[in-house]
């Protein structure tokens, strides 16, 4: 097979920046393209490097391969012409996938990935494996391969946009959490996105492992036909074979005999929506052997991620909370459900066109008086606002940024009331990522005292 040593790189955001590192050190030769005008590169890092920053590719390049970042939609003009031509465009996990030995270990789903995929990490590290948590985490996988070999786990949070793009790829222990209206400004519908976030277990033999939520219709059907070994997680009810939630204890019953495990209590998480995401960890755990001695160990320590659900400050007797994670309406929705009421709530952000009657819904009707004052900003705040009228709900206030976000907040919170910051949509059109908007609001906070 030919070698390539020509690269298109299609969008220099973390994982972009990171490939043209990755290539550049072994001496290719690159075209670099993102059309974002205001970028800032240090070009002068760069020895194989050609830049042209504010523009797209046009298809035609001569190149061997075209990489795309996985912000960049698959659908693209300029994309079809190299496929047509028959050049190969991949994505960045791809690639890494391509130039190591290592295991990948692969979480995906609508909701619970990121606090998921780090819980997981933490089990593969106690257990003393050659860990790299990477992925839609933050941290590229292509960073991860220079200092791996074949005994590397790869525990990794994988997103629809990573997943779309795969060939070869393959996870040895491959999770699916569950899937919720998310994305579909990209993917078009529902199924679609369905489809790409199962890719997840895509080249998957009976070798391998994949682990379901069963009480997500569409996740625990995808049992049904997959090649690999099937385990099942529920905080509800006794599974055919995985691990559980019953009566306050968790149970597993994966080798045909049911054993009784540990106590909920011994789960510092907090909300049935984190147990999810703890069942699934130690399903997947288990597939690769690791003691549930290690996970208890683990999980009576484990505090979550930061921008969940992320305790701030406290001031004048009102609680600030960052969940700047909650990136569509179903993970705002888990946010508000953890707390009774005297919820000060910020919201707004991209339109990804999903509904938000179900957000709206957790905060009024029977559930009317939960949320004293919703602050809205970005791109979505008529829309939310709208529908929150349309349930019944009337006491909004549309703010421009987030300073007067958290200064409307402050000025209306009273003793006892919590300020929330769930926006139930994606930071792209105020933020470059959740991280940085979640980032934004704790500074604003901290400078109320």
């Amino acid at each position: 097979m030919k070698e390539n040593n020509k690269f298109l790189m299609i969008g220099l955001g973390k994982s972009g920046l990171a490939m043209i590192d990755y290539l550049d050190s072994l001496g290719k030769n690159i075209l670099a393209y993102d059309n974002n005008k205001d970028l800032k590169i240090r070009i002068q890092d760069y020895k194989n490097v050609e830049f042209y920053i504010g523009k797209n590719p046009s298809g035609e390049e001569m190149v061997d391969q075209v990489i795309i970042s996985p912000g960049v939609p698959t659908d693209l003009p300029f994309v079809k012409k190299f496929i047509d031509r028959g050049i190969e465009v991949i994505g960045e996990v791809e690639f890494a996938y391509r130039h190591t030995r290592g295991t990948f270990v692969g979480v995906t789903g609508t909701n619970g990935k990121t606090t998921t995929t780090t819980l997981l990490g933490e089990f593969f590290k106690k257990y003393g494996l050659d860990t790299k948590v990477v992925g839609n985490i933050g941290n590229p996988v292509i960073e991860a391969i220079r200092n791996a070999d074949e005994h590397t786990w790869y525990v990794s949070e994988l997103s629809s946009f990573q997943l779309e793009m795969i060939k070869e790829f393959k996870c040895h222990i491959a999770g699916f959490l569950n899937l919720t209206p998310d994305h579909l400004n990209r993917h078009g519908s529902l199924e679609t996105y369905g489809e790409m976030k199962s890719n997840i277990f895509k080249n998957q033999t009976k070798d391998d492992y994949a682990v379901l939520n069963y009480e997500d219709d569409y996740v625990c059907h995808l049992g049904e036909k997959l090649p690999s070994k099937v385990l099942y997680f529920s905080t509800k009810r006794e599974v055919p074979c995985g691990i559980y939630l019953k009566e306050g204890y968790i149970y597993e019953n994966i080798t045909g005999i049911t054993n009784k495990l540990f106590d909920r209590k011994n789960v510092l998480l907090a909300g049935n929506h984190n147990m999810e995401n703890v069942l699934m960890a130690m399903c997947m755990a288990y597939c690769a052997n690791i003691s549930f001695d290690c996970m208890k160990s683990v999980l009576s320590n484990f505090e979550g991620v930061e921008h969940r659900l992320e305790f701030v400050e406290m001031i004048d007797g009102v609680r600030y909370i960052n969940d700047s994670k909650g990136t569509n309406p179903d993970a705002s929705v888990k946010a508000i459900e953890a707390f009774e009421k005297n919820i000060i709530l910020i919201a707004g952000g991209m339109d990804k066109k999903v509904p938000f009657d179900k957000f709206v819904e957790t905060f009024t009707g029977k559930h009317l008086g939960k949320v004293k004052k919703l602050i809205l900003l970005g791109e979505t705040k008529n829309i939310i606002k709208d529908c929150a009228q349309k349930h019944g709900f009337d006491s909004v206030e549309l703010v421009n940024n987030m300073e007067e976000a958290v200064d409307v907040a402050h000025q209306q919170a009273e003793s006892g009331d919590i300020v929330l910051l769930s926006p139930a949509c994606a930071s792209w059109d105020m933020y470059d990522s959740y991280e940085i908007r979640g980032e934004d609001f704790k500074n604003r906070v901290y400078a109320l005292r």
